[in-house]
């Protein structure tokens, strides 16, 4: 009978390192040991295993049949055990947060926060990992997430933090080409920036909906850039190169400083809100429960009150 016993470690990175490279010498030098180490942990383990795990010739080695299914199972175990090592860093060293976020939120919205944060307590450091992927906060070393909507975290702790909402902008420099300023058919036939939000088009007002909501009669928006990123769409703005539905969450800045124009004071609410979320582990760090009370204070619930 077969041992059920797991193989040492150094077994499984010998045979990982000469699967992946083809060669024991390139194994070696990877792991930073001698071939004949190589050789001898790959013995060991098909020994252990009472199986061939590569086929060897004068030309070199490779995977047996065996070898090639077994290295699917190994490498995703060590690959687990590594960001296991990861993961521990954020429970070594404190003084660090890390962050995720899309990354029109992350440039537009929340890095000012994270560096006037930093300013305020300073030794304390902050990570943003800008991402449209859910966060698996049991293998990923963030500490926390900024997401759309809730749906997708259940069993985590959701804290609101605002509901935003788009008006139609555009840049100074293209509002020039009508000669009347308050001519909104006029303006509404200017190009017309386009955000592909895959799976929450539906939650991300459109066209359509700001032209029935400004009763202007045009029942198809005009041609214009397509973008999959927010931040993309406002720099095409800021470059006059259309209309644009902006966040004001996001453009904040740009209306502020006069870069962006809103000709008309007509917002539509997006689907779904923004929330910040954690596992309640997160809260045992002091620097992450301050930052989280912090950012919370510093957060419009609704982006009315920007207005």
């Amino acid at each position: 009978m077969r041992s059920n016993k797991i193989p040492s470690i150094g077994m499984l990175l010998a045979f990982e390192a000469a699967a992946e490279s083809g060669s024991f010498t390139a194994a070696a030098a990877k792991l930073f040991i001698t071939p004949a180490a190589i050789s001898q942990n790959i013995r060991a383990l098909e020994q252990h295993l009472s199986i061939a795990l590569f086929e060897r010739s004068k030309t070199g080695i490779k995977l047996s049949r065996a070898g090639q299914s077994y290295l699917s199972f190994i490498s995703d175990a060590l690959e687990k055990i590594r960001l296991a090592q990861q993961q521990l860093e954020q429970f070594r060293n404190l003084n660090v947060l890390t962050i995720t976020t899309f990354p029109s939120v992350a440039s537009k919205w929340l890095m000012p926060l994270v560096l006037d944060w930093m300013d305020l307590n300073p030794g304390s450091e902050i990570r943003v990992e800008a991402s449209h992927a859910r966060v698996d906060f049991n293998r990923s070393a963030s500490d926390l997430c900024i997401c759309f909507g809730r749906q997708n975290y259940a069993g985590l702790q959701k804290d609101l933090l605002f509901t935003d909402s788009v008006s139609m902008v555009l840049s100074p420099k293209l509002l020039q080409r009508i000669e009347d300023k308050t001519d909104i058919k006029a303006i509404t036939q200017l190009p017309m920036i386009h955000i592909d939000w895959e799976d929450h088009n539906h939650n991300l007002p459109g066209w359509g909906d700001w032209l029935q909501a400004a009763n202007v009669d045009m029942t198809i928006a005009k041609a214009g850039p397509h973008f999959n990123l927010s931040s993309m769409a406002i720099d095409a703005a800021l470059q006059g190169k259309g209309l644009l539905l902006g966040q004001h969450i996001l453009i904040a800045k740009e209306l502020e400083t006069g870069q962006l124009i809103k000709p008309l004071d007509i917002s539509l609410p997006l689907g779904q809100a923004y929330y910040l979320v954690y596992p309640k582990r997160t809260l045992e760090n002091p620097l992450a429960a301050a930052f989280i009370d912090w950012v919370k204070q510093q957060t419009p619930k609704s982006t009315e009150e920007l207005n």
